[in-house]
């Protein structure tokens, strides 16, 4: 994975370091379309860096999240906060339940949809790439 990982980050003009390609790796080896935490790419990537520290590891995710090569599902300083490699060719939202933490994927087309009639209404493009609304799933929800 990290063998593109030079050129990506050179053309956002930023320097490759071991940090960000160990990272990069985690994300990268994830199955499926999860996604992981900070904590979770740190407890992975300290194996590999015994001298990491959660910081770092939380840095290099803005850093890359910052370069467009991974994406963030959550909000920051709202909860917890999961990463995954952005893949231009998979776009797609995401149902996050605040009370179970249950990850729900809803088709990109009602996201688009969505996306038109704001920027019909204010001209605001919305960037639907990778999206995520936060709610109560209807289990919660029935307590």
């Amino acid at each position: 994975m990290s063998d593109i990982l030079p050129t990506l980050l050179r053309g956002q003009g930023l320097r490759v370091t071991p940090q960000r390609a160990v990272i990069y790796d985690i994300i990268g080896a994830i199955e499926g379309h999860a996604h992981l935490t900070a904590q979770e790419v740190y407890d992975q990537a300290r194996s590999r860096l015994p001298g990491l520290n959660v910081a770092t590891v939380y840095r290099t995710l803005e850093t890359l999240h910052g370069a467009g090569l991974v994406d963030m599902m959550g909000t920051p300083g709202a909860g917890e906060v999961r990463f995954s490699l952005r893949d231009p060719r998979r776009r797609h939202a995401h149902l996050l339940c605040r009370g179970c933490r249950a990850e729900l994927e809803i088709p990109l087309e009602v996201v688009e949809r969505m996306a038109r009639e704001v920027s019909a209404l204010n001209g605001f493009e919305v960037d639907v790439d990778h999206l995520t609304f936060p709610g109560v799933c209807g289990k919660c929800a029935a307590g």
